[in-house]
């Protein structure tokens, strides 16, 4: 029953406090502040362009390798407490199928994501 008032009282406060912040504040509003763009610009051109593929690349590409990495540095630290030959070659299968993968991506051309220039 306490937990339920607790958290009662605490959506009271949380709810007045953020139905305060917004009489609290005084409001300066002009036509350039309430403009799309709050910098005082007009726009240039066309704000939805198109992105180009090398950006999403790399993103996927950051992704897939972070993920790795994040599954990486914990095995690494507890690799010896493990102390079992399993949790190591199933350790090595990983890397040798992350390796396999870099290959596979390097071969399909997939890395070679910005134009060649003759100089």
């Amino acid at each position: 029953m306490a937990f339920f008032q607790i958290l009662l009282v605490t959506l009271i406060i949380i709810s007045a406090l953020y139905l305060i912040s917004f009489w609290a504040v005084p409001k300066k509003g002009d036509i350039e502040k309430l403009s799309v763009y709050e910098n005082g610009f007009n726009p240039f051109g066309d704000s939805r362009m198109k992105i180009d593929i090398i950006f999403w690349l790399i993103g996927l590409l950051y992704l897939i390798f972070d993920l790795e990495i994040i599954f990486i540095f914990p095995f690494i630290s507890i690799i010896f407490l493990i102390n079992s030959f399993v949790g190591f070659w199933i350790f090595l299968l990983f890397l040798i199928i992350l390796a396999f993968g870099f290959i596979y991506e390097y071969i399909k051309g997939s890395l070679h994501i910005l134009p060649s220039r003759n100089l």
